[in-house]
């Protein structure tokens, strides 16, 4: 039998191939080289293994762990954007719905009708003989609705124009009808006194004056 040549193959160097498959994931994390660069330390590391398989699960074996951390973290990221997503379409729907039921009830809504008369002031009781003009005010509700208020007196005791003006004519009482004019079933009634003019007294009990020394009346 022929003696067979005794060839001892050179063992590899693991450290150093597993140090050259870390730099290039540290480059490339880094962002410190080129694709070209990228490039030429997989093919010395091609070459310091003898075979790109090998080459390749070495550089795999490196750097699953983070390809799989940044995976994750894109799917993470992924999942938070699809339920912020989500959210916001559900928020958008609630706010379409309640848009819709607004738009509904005011379209079956007649505008022409309101629902009644509200008096913000008006006087209870008129001095006879006072100057001084007073005024009922009132308003509609709801306040866009069409059409406006008028006044109707039962003149006894005073007159009212149709837009809230009161003018006393004489003692007593007298009832004032504030009504919708787009609805005339709709009104407030309110009653305003009338009386005689009355000295008007000071704590102490003096009379009291005005700026001209004159007496003041009710």
């Amino acid at each position: 039998m022929d003696q067979l040549t005794k060839n001892d193959l050179q063992q590899l160097d693991t450290a150093d191939l597993m140090q050259r498959a870390e730099a290039i994931r540290d480059a490339v994390a880094a962002k410190s080289v080129s694709a070209q660069q990228v490039g030429q330390l997989f093919c010395d590391l091609i070459e310091a293994c003898g075979d790109i398989n090998k080459a390749v699960r070495l550089f795999l074996s490196v750097n699953v762990p983070e390809i799989q951390n940044d995976i994750d973290k894109r799917l993470a990221s992924a999942d938070e954007a699809a339920t912020k997503a989500a959210a916001e379409i559900q928020r958008s729907e609630q706010t379409r719905a309640l848009v819709e039921s607004l738009v509904e009830k005011l379209s079956t809504q007649n505008l022409n009708a309101p629902e009644r008369v509200d008096i913000a002031s008006a006087p209870a009781v008129v001095t006879l003989t006072n100057p001084v003009p007073q005024k009922i005010g009132a308003s509609l509700f709801p306040r866009f609705g069409l059409g406006s208020v008028l006044f109707i007196s039962d003149h006894k005791a005073v007159e009212v124009t149709p837009d809230g003006m009161v003018r006393p004519v004489a003692l007593g009482r007298s009832t004032v009808h504030a009504v919708a004019t787009a609805d005339t079933s709709v009104y407030k009634s309110l009653c305003i006194e009338v009386v005689p003019p009355r000295l008007r007294l000071s704590a102490s009990g003096a009379l009291r004056l005005d700026g001209k020394g004159n007496i003041r009346l009710t």
